[in-house]
């Protein structure tokens, strides 16, 4: 069925139920860091000295294949290497101590709650309570103007915490993420079909905004009630920018990163992975609404053609892997096989193993070549604002899933928790003192701007009594970085 034949067919089942760049791919959206301007510390491994927070094998009931145990202990390490940020409070948002932008702040509490879906536990509850803030918090947070996507990740987050616990401040301020993306950065001049520019410059549409707003919509159209008829003609509205400037290849299946506003076409760039996931992500969401399983087998088609022309040897490969990759792009794998679990969710038998036995094969060479875990003063883990709170504690992994390991930072730690978490069987039970784990947070270190608090080329900015860190291309004017 053809995508056109898709959209008409989608708007049909709703009124009758009454329902209803950059040129070259990757684009830079925060100061990244040279791993040689980071800090390293090199600690032995502590991990005896954790006591309820181990994780055992015995915690977890029916983890036939060992992911959930692998997930565990990966997540231990990332939050007790690298969460709270040691500067923590000051911002009006979280921070872990090694990402480079308020984007994965936002992103990375997607697979923090999904650790508590898949394991059936609630380690680490008052992470994902505490990480709520309103609207305003947020824009403040990334002041003057977060990025329309940095913003989305933050609300695919947040509609994913509220289905786990039922909070609805969360499903409230992912709807008004929705709404202020909507009215600030959908292009309504309706040049190529509208879309959603990347940031406030309006220079670009790139397609991981778009996709990320087709997740969030679709996926507050079903928590909402399904009867919301403006969101939905939005949904609309977006599927039509996806087609008909042509992001999804014909042949290959595979998704560009933007189009050329000029002419309203693809910019043929199928370089980063997670536009191909969260495509699939808000195929599956689109799916759970009307039940359409083409939907599905356009997922299916992009997934497949993501394993096959994104893999080297079976093993899910960025583009620059092997020549270096930025910061942003060390979570990019772990985006794609995050929606590719998503996808496994809804499918039948035969094709959730086929995607768990290419899952497992990732898993078996990233801890074959690409795994760090003791004497952990060899294993080269960095920070960006000092020494963390707690000793270091491993597993930590490096940036290629390849091999071999070369360093470990927050951005990598999150993308390879992603995959533990996409191949853990379904159903798995934790059991045991270790599944409500929930260490308090450290408080933070009240810090100024006399303190120098902020990385070299950084203005720092005072604010509320507090402060941030400006981008280096960035003046603090009346307490604002601009």
């Amino acid at each position: 069925m053809q995508y056109y034949q898709l959209t008409k067919l989608w708007f049909a089942v709703i009124v009758s139920c009454f329902y209803i760049s950059y040129i070259d791919g990757i684009h830079d959206r925060h100061i990244h860091y040279n791993i040689n301007k980071w800090t390293a510390h090199d600690h032995g491994n502590t991990s005896s000295d954790i006591t309820e927070g181990n994780c055992t094998m015995d915690m977890f009931k029916g983890d036939t294949n060992n992911n959930a145990y692998w997930a565990c202990l990966t997540q231990l390490a990332l939050q007790r290497n690298w969460f709270p940020d040691p500067i923590n409070g000051l911002f009006s948002y979280q921070t872990w101590n090694g990402f480079d932008g308020f984007w994965q702040n936002g992103a990375v509490l997607e697979p923090m709650v999904n650790y508590m879906n898949y394991t059936n536990s609630t380690r680490y509850l008052s992470v994902i309570r505490n990480s709520w803030r309103g609207l305003e918090s947020l824009l403040l947070g990334y002041a003057p103007y977060p990025s329309f996507d940095d913003m989305a990740w933050f609300g695919m987050s947040y509609t994913r915490i509220y289905e786990q616990l039922g909070d609805v401040d969360f499903l409230n301020t992912a709807m008004d993420i929705y709404n202020w993306t909507w009215t600030t950065g959908w292009d309504h001049t309706g040049n190529c079909s509208g879309g959603f520019y990347w940031d406030n410059t309006f220079a670009s549409k790139q397609t991981i905004t778009n996709v990320e707003m087709l997740v969030l919509g679709a996926r507050l159209f079903r928590l909402k009630g399904g009867n919301d008829t403006v969101l939905w003609s939005r949904l609309i509205e977006t599927w039509k920018f996806i087609e008909v400037n042509n992001l999804i290849n014909s042949s290959t299946f595979l998704i560009a990163d933007g189009i050329f506003d000029n002419n309203c076409s693809s910019n043929y760039a199928y370089k980063p992975t997670y536009n191909n996931g969260v495509l699939i992500g808000g195929l599956v969401e689109l799916w759970r609404i009307i039940n359409n399983d083409d939907l599905l087998e356009l997922a299916h088609k992009v997934a497949n053609a993501t394993m096959v022309l994104k893999s080297n040897n079976s093993i899910l490969t960025e583009w620059c892997d092997f020549t270096g990759c930025d910061d942003d792009a060390l979570m990019y794998k772990g985006l794609f096989v995050r929606n590719l679990r998503y996808l496994m969710d809804v499918s039948n038998s035969t094709k959730r193993e086929f995607y768990n036995n290419w899952l497992q094969r990732n898993i078996d060479g990233i801890l074959a070549n690409n795994t760090c875990r003791k004497p952990l003063v060899d294993c080269k883990i960095v920070y960006r604002d000092g020494s963390p709170f707690n000793d270091a504690t491993g597993p930590v992994f490096g940036t290629n899933w390849h091999g071999p390991y070369n360093f470990s930072a927050p951005m990598q730690q999150t993308g390879v928790l992603e995959i533990f978490l996409s191949a853990t069987v379904p159903g798995v039970q934790c059991m045991g003192q270790g599944c409500s784990y929930d260490p308090p947070v450290p408080p933070a270190k009240h810090l100024t701007c006399d303190d120098k608090p902020c990385p070299p080329g950084e203005p720092c900015c005072k604010y509320n009594g507090a402060y941030t860190c400006c981008d280096t291309t960035q003046k603090c004017i009346n307490s604002v970085c601009t």
